[in-house]
């Protein structure tokens, strides 16, 4: 368990667990156009593969 603060100094404890290929999808909605305009179309399953494998 881990308690964030965010700017505004709300806090929320969360659980932290290693990524998964069924959590891309989740991930893909977090990426915003703004980010992808930046660097390009991302490929959530194999940015997790290759954080697995290092």
């Amino acid at each position: 368990m881990r308690t964030l603060t965010s700017d505004s100094g709300q806090e929320e404890t969360v659980s932290v667990r290693r990524s998964e290929s069924s959590d891309a999808e989740g991930i893909s909605r977090l990426i915003s156009p703004s980010a992808e305009a930046v660097f390009g179309k991302i490929s959530i399953i194999n940015l997790l593969f290759s954080r697995s494998i290092v």
